[in-house]
């Protein structure tokens, strides 16, 4: 059965426009917005593109200095520590939940979402990012844990971002399957200890990677 037709606001609108933009890498890290050239480039008033501004402020997307501009967040190795740690102390909470309850629970969620790595593999940037998001938020929603699964949802736009980021330097770097089939594995069948470890595991890996290519990419800008 076909959705019905999503009505958003001129202002929502806006915002989405700037969100992917900036999530995209359009936008890149540290970049200066003005107003005005973001009027130009929406095709809204600047009031509208205001209001964009100041709800991506309150997702730490862009930042402001009072009297003086805009710009998009900037994307530093204390950044990506600061994201994935957080991410971490989610979804090591979800994987105990879910290894302390898996009977009750089960794991359909995740069984989809990490079947849907493979296809991604080697579709482009935009399935890739979408299936490993998807596989990490499936367990997350396995668990029930309703607090929990709004405070990781905050996070999804800043994972895209950075995934984007490191995508648009090392594409395809990891296999996807490959690279989650441990923390898969743990979730269904380890212990709540063993399924949070896979996912601090799991999750340093990435920051090692990322952080590592940041100082990388610094150097050689230097």
């Amino acid at each position: 059965m076909r959705q019905p037709i999503e009505r958003k606001s001129l202002q929502d609108q806006a915002t989405d426009w700037l969100r992917e933009a900036v999530i995209r890498g359009d936008l890149p890290p540290g970049a200066t917005l003005t107003e005005l050239a973001l009027t130009e480039q929406i095709g809204t008033g600047r009031g509208t593109v205001r209001s964009a501004l100041f709800t991506l402020e309150a997702q730490e997307l862009v930042t402001r200095t009072p009297y003086s501009s805009w710009k998009v967040a900037v994307l530093d190795a204390q950044a990506i520590w600061e994201i994935y740690s957080l991410r971490s102390a989610y979804e090591g909470l979800a994987a105990r939940i879910l290894a302390e309850k898996r009977d009750d629970l089960g794991t359909d969620l995740i069984q989809t979402a990490f079947a849907a790595l493979d296809r991604a593999n080697d579709a482009g940037t935009d399935a890739r990012v979408a299936a490993d998001l998807g596989f990490h938020a499936s367990f997350v929603a396995q668990t029930g844990h309703q607090h929990l699964i709004r405070r990781h949802a905050l996070l999804a736009d800043k994972m895209e971002w950075l995934y984007r980021w490191s995508e648009s330097h090392w594409p395809c770097r990891n296999p996807l399957v490959a690279e989650h089939q441990p923390l898969f594995e743990a979730l269904l069948t380890g212990s709540a200890d063993q399924a949070e470890a896979a996912v601090r595991n799991h999750i340093d890996y990435s920051i090692t990677q990322d952080v590592a290519g940041f100082h990388s990419l610094a150097a050689g800008k230097a």
